[in-house]
């Protein structure tokens, strides 16, 4: 990948300790208008960061240069993309193709045929797939092709995951549902994640971190140190929330 103001820390083995992720200055334009303005942020290994921000604040283009699909116009991007993957808000699935071989085109170059099967069986117990391998996805719930797209990321036991808005069109309780999944898995492997969502509520429940942007910068980094594992309802939740909640409102 040819970017000039993205440089790539040096390829390493797949191990269960996060990627650190590392922007400076960031700025993107399309055409006049100013997406990123001098973004910086840092997240350490290992960290959750959740990005929320009003619809055009830049939340989603800034995930997209991490991850290396969109071209900085200045500043830098040190983050190991050969250990990153990506969950869109659509699971993106191949429709002639069944659950398993959706999984298995995640799976690492170069596997013979038992071992990619092993990993492919052992991602699907993961996100409670195991009895649906066979099946195609048009079969499937929306929340059930959302695990398939998680499986698929996982397979490759990335260092860093990002997720765009990966819950966003999931009715509530299968949402919450969800959200548990992809802690636990996190929790258990020790990935970093940066997460991109419109629900505050579910930033808060997840992460380490939560980032609000406005007009292309950091407005407020605020940790959450709610000990895990965290309630839905939660007084010291709620009192996060309504905080970010009054910074996004202006009140």
């Amino acid at each position: 990948m040819n970017f000039p103001a993205l440089r790539l820390v040096e390829e390493r083995a797949h191990s269960p300790q996060g990627a650190p992720v590392s922007v400076r200055e960031l700025s993107i334009a399309f055409g006049q208008n100013q997406v990123l303005d001098r973004l910086s942020l840092h997240i350490e290994p290992g960290e959750f960061v959740a990005i929320v921000g009003r619809s055009g604040c830049g939340k989603s283009t800034l995930l997209r240069a991490v991850m290396g699909l969109i071209q900085p116009g200045g500043g830098s991007i040190d983050v190991d993309l050969n250990a990153a993957r990506l969950v869109f808000q659509e699971p993106r699935l191949l429709p002639w193709a069944s659950v398993r071989e959706n999984v298995a085109v995640g799976a690492p170059a170069g596997l013979d045929a038992a071992e990619r099967d092993r990993l492919v069986d052992a991602r699907l117990a993961e996100v409670g797939l195991a009895d649906k391998a066979e099946q195609w996805p048009a079969a499937l719930s929306g929340g059930q092709r959302q695990r398939v797209a998680l499986a698929r990321a996982l397979i490759s036991q990335p260092r860093l995951l990002a997720l765009d808005e990966p819950l966003g069109a999931l009715d509530a309780l299968t949402r919450i549902e969800m959200q548990a999944l992809v802690e636990t898995v996190w929790a258990s492997e020790g990935f970093s994640a940066l997460l991109v969502t419109h629900d505050v509520a579910e930033a808060v429940a997840l992460a380490d971190r939560v980032v609000v942007m406005e007009a292309g910068r950091i407005a407020l980094d605020l940790p959450i140190t709610v000990p895990r594992p965290r309630r839905h309802g939660d007084a010291e939740l709620a009192a996060l929330e309504g905080l970010i909640l009054d910074r996004l409102l202006g009140r």
